[in-house]
């Protein structure tokens, strides 16, 4: 092989190489850190050698009661968030892709809670659900709904709930607008054939809407639980995993050990657990995009 040939060849690796080099320095090396310093007993309050521990530092996870309620919760958290956002997702997408006035408008409108930074979103809620001032408690008291105020961030089943509503508001125009792109991709002489045929909208939304978009919903869902497992931002910021451990995620509960307790073995031993349940839906999502 002649010189000339060699680096035709080689050419377009050297192009990528400052990517791959960035990619290494920013993601490779900070997970594999993390996997080799899982195995060891490292404590930053603890002035004591550190020593290689295999897997204890796992085996200590899944007999923790905080690490399996926080699994537990992420888990039951991001199904449920992934139910809700997909389905007013599809109904904010069905009605924007309607003949409705002001049509534009509306589909600017509704990217502002997606626009706005997860924390300046949770300050923003954190205000709003206030047990003293907060607007809500004032609305629902004007409406005659309740009669004393609620402690939505104080009371452990209502600041879970509160946490997963914020969530979802937050993730509904994502999947508004790419639901809605999927949908302006149907022809719509689909419909008008339809609707030739007898059709209601039930029929047409099942038969002709659902499996023209699938894949776009399962990509779109894939993502979605992938951020929703990872949320930290929102909740660091609303309730800080409380009221006690009410609203304790993987990722609060990865962040108190790490930034709190020091126990940064211990904290990337769960941070590995997390990486490889994350792995799943990442490796159908990556499937999923080399097939299209």
């Amino acid at each position: 092989m002649t010189r000339q040939k060699m680096l035709t060849r080689a050419t377009p690796y050297l192009f990528i190489l400052p990517c791959a080099i960035l990619v290494f320095i920013v993601l490779l090396y900070p997970v594999s850190a993390g996997i080799v310093k899982s195995l060891y007993n490292e404590n930053l309050l603890i002035p004591a050698p550190v020593k290689f521990v295999g897997v204890q530092n796992f085996g200590a996870l899944f007999s923790d009661p905080l690490f399996l309620g926080a699994l537990h919760r992420s888990i039951v958290w991001t199904l449920v968030i992934l139910v809700f956002e997909m389905i007013f997702g599809m109904f904010f997408a069905l009605f924007l892709n309607a003949n409705i006035y002001c049509k534009k408008l509306l589909r600017c409108l509704i990217l502002i809670p997606w626009v706005i930074p997860n924390a300046i979103s949770g300050i923003i809620w954190k205000w709003f659900l206030n047990e003293s001032y907060g607007f809500l408690n004032y609305l629902l008291r004007s409406m005659r709904f309740i009669e004393h105020n609620l402690p939505w961030l104080s009371n452990n089943e209502l600041a879970a709930i509160s946490v997963v509503c914020i969530i979802i508001w937050k993730n509904i125009p994502f999947v508004t607008i790419t639901l809605l792109a999927g949908l302006q991709s149907i022809s719509p002489d689909l419909y008008e054939a339809a609707r030739v045929d007898g059709a209601g909208f039930l029929t047409t939304f099942f038969r002709i809407t659902m499996p023209m978009i699938s894949s776009i919903i399962l990509i779109t869902g894939i993502l979605t639980s992938i951020w929703n497992f990872n949320q930290l931002d929102i909740i660091q910021v609303v309730t800080r995993g409380g009221p006690g451990v009410a609203t304790l995620s993987m990722p609060i509960f990865i962040y108190r050990l790490f930034m709190e307790s020091f126990q940064t073995s211990y904290a990337s031993s769960a941070a590995v657990v997390m990486m490889i349940i994350m792995t799943i839906p990442t490796v159908i999502y990556v499937r999923k995009l080399l097939k299209r």
